[in-house]
């Protein structure tokens, strides 16, 4: 009876060996794929927790970043720059004469009209005043008469004079008293009193000629300087008076540098009968504010531009200044001159002067949206590190749009350009450059 032989009981071979080693093989690829599971695992235990708190700590944070408040910022820095102010203005001649009637009467004829280019001492009018004509008439009568008495006064002199040479002779040969002569010699110095009497009279009547024939001469009314007749008005047959002539009218150069009066009753009962003006000399008066009254002087250029006129500069000259603010207004009154040698402006005008200067220690510019008024001042919001702080500020020149802040900042600064009102101390903020020009 044959036996299987028992596996596994055979004895061990070459072959045998072999068979073992891929058997061990196996087994250690095992355990290695397990220590590598296990650490996988001890990885993830320790890892994992780690990544979802990273993760929840980023999404706070985000949160908290989106929750903070978003401002855009400018730099401060100082301008050193030349500045321009630009004031309003009306263009005014430089002469302009208002002519009155000197004498009383009734208007007889007119020689000049409005828009008449006249020169000095042309005919504008003749005036008709029979009294005037009438008491010239009379102080020359006057005169004949006081020049007859003189030649009277001398004709008794000179009689006198020759009675008192033969008295005092025969005087002095004992014909005749000393009483006599004594009489004789006063009655040349008599005589002599009454000839400069005389001509004291004479003087007199030749006075009152010349003071009345000049104010008949005031009947022709006359251009006192070169220029354009502006304004006409009486008309032939008019009423005109001597009384009053410069009642309510006059050049008030603070508040309205081109306003001339006007009469109110036009030519008649002592009204203004032409006004003249010379054009070829043209200035505007503006009011600098007290801010920049220290930085402008006279002599100084100015630019001149017209909106009737664009795209055409005109050059000016500050030829005057008040040298004192007005105590209302608290501006200085400057008066430019204006360079037209083409002729192309007209009084009344409105005008816009740019003046050029350069401006000690300006401050730093910043726009006037940035500028906090608290009751306890004005402030500024300076952001750092991303934390909002109240800056108080003093501020000088207002330019409008932008204001110099000259304390309380320094260059480099960042400032919260128009605040809202989340804007507190101690916020904290998140910061963007403001867009260029939005800044101002």
């Amino acid at each position: 009876m044959s036996s299987r032989p028992i596996e596994g009981s055979r004895l061990p071979t070459d072959g045998g060996e072999k068979n073992s080693a891929s058997i061990e093989r196996p087994r250690y690829g095992r355990y290695l794929l397990v220590a590598v599971i296990v650490i996988a695992a001890m990885f993830l235990v320790g890892w994992w927790p780690k990544h979802l708190l990273s993760k929840q700590v980023e999404a706070k944070a985000n949160e908290q970043k989106a929750a903070l408040l978003i401002v855009e910022v400018t730099t401060a820095s100082e301008v050193r720059q030349a500045e321009e102010l630009t004031l309003p203005g009306t263009v005014v001649p430089v002469s302009t004469t208002h002519i009155y009637a000197r004498a009383t009467g009734y208007l007889k004829s007119l020689n000049a009209d409005i828009g008449d280019k006249v020169r000095r001492g042309q005919l504008l009018a003749v005036i008709e005043s029979p009294e005037l004509d009438a008491t010239v008439q009379q102080q020359r009568s006057l005169l004949h008469a006081s020049n007859a008495a003189l030649d009277l006064a001398r004709s008794q002199l000179a009689l006198q004079q020759a009675t008192y040479d033969r008295v005092h002779t025969l005087a002095q040969h004992g014909v005749l008293s000393r009483q006599d002569d004594d009489v004789a010699l006063a009655a040349v110095k008599a005589a002599s009193d009454a000839v400069e009497s005389a001509k004291n009279n004479v003087d007199a009547e030749a006075a009152a000629v010349d003071r009345w024939s000049v104010l008949a001469s005031y009947e022709q009314v006359r251009s006192p300087i070169d220029g354009t007749v502006t304004a006409r008005n009486v008309d032939v047959g008019s009423f005109v008076s001597s009384s009053g002539a410069a009642t309510g009218l006059g050049l008030n150069t603070t508040s309205d540098p081109s306003n001339s009066g006007g009469p109110p009753t036009g030519g008649s009962q002592g009204g203004e009968l032409f006004q003249i003006t010379n054009t070829h000399g043209l200035r505007t008066f503006i009011n600098v504010p007290e801010e920049e009254a220290v930085d402008v002087q006279t002599g100084q250029d100015a630019t001149l531009t017209f909106s009737e006129l664009p795209g055409q500069p005109f050059d000016g000259k500050v030829i005057r200044s008040s040298d004192s603010l007005d105590q209302q207004t608290r501006t200085l009154l400057l008066e430019v001159q204006i360079q037209d040698p083409e002729r192309r402006l007209r009084p009344g005008m409105f005008a816009s002067v740019q003046l050029h200067f350069n401006v000690q220690n300006p401050g730093i510019l910043v726009s006037g949206d940035s500028i906090i008024p608290r009751a306890q001042g004005q402030y500024v919001a300076v952001v750092d590190n991303n934390v909002v702080h109240l800056q108080q500020v003093h501020v000088g020149r207002d330019l409008g749009t932008q204001v110099y802040v000259t304390s309380g900042l320094r260059n480099g600064d960042k400032i919260v350009v128009n605040p809202t009102d989340s804007v507190q101390e101690g916020v904290h903020v998140q910061t963007e450059t403001a867009p260029k020009g939005q800044e101002r």
